[in-house]
């Protein structure tokens, strides 16, 4: 059933300060956080515990996860993920979603990968950045279109653009102009949480 699925990664809840929490962090700072490589790692279970245990501080004005990413950085830290510490959205693990190319350079700073489309005659693969992804992911309003058929119909105007020599706009910004908000089914998007 299309949808658009949010959030993108839920996390496991964590006893601390004699309470369980459960960490609302947004797409955003989730992908932020699962992204961050710094020399000095340590367990999710330990970097949450000693935020909270440090008051977590910020977390009124900034929301659970920017306050929490911004402790991270105080300390020179990043986390060493483990597969149980984090579910993706089930609609990134269908048998049908796209799966990254290990050997394909244009991807290999992405989380997301967008399942080929074929537009007159061409096999295409867009390749769309995490930031602008999880915005068309939480987009708030517009006409509501299959994701993959907005992918067609901007290709194809990209091709109109390159007959021209114009430039061409990025997805998320013709996206926007065209007043639609994709929606999403299951097997149109890949997500790789670690890299």
């Amino acid at each position: 059933m299309p949808c658009r699925p949010n959030p993108i990664v839920t996390f496991a809840p964590i006893w601390a300060e004699n309470q369980l929490w459960h960490p609302k962090i947004s797409d955003r700072q989730a992908i932020l956080l699962l992204r961050r490589k710094m020399e000095k790692k340590v367990s999710f279970l330990r970097a949450y515990r000693g935020w909270r245990a440090s008051g977590a501080r910020e977390e009124r004005e900034l929301g659970e996860g920017r306050a929490f990413f911004r402790w991270l950085q105080k300390h020179q830290i990043s986390i060493d993920w483990k597969e149980e510490d984090f579910n993706p959205h089930p609609y990134f693990n269908s048998p049908d979603s796209p799966q990254h190319d290990p050997n394909d350079e244009m991807s290999k700073e992405m989380s997301f990968c967008v399942k080929p489309v074929r537009v007159q005659d061409r096999n295409i693969k867009l390749y769309i950045q995490d930031t602008d992804m999880v915005t068309l992911l939480n987009m708030p309003y517009g006409h509501e279109e299959d994701f993959l058929e907005l992918v067609m119909r901007y290709v194809a105007f990209r091709f109109q653009l390159e007959k021209w020599r114009a430039p061409a706009p990025y997805f998320l910004n013709w996206v926007t102009n065209q007043g639609v908000r994709p929606i999403f089914s299951a097997g149109q998007l890949g997500f790789r949480a670690l890299y």
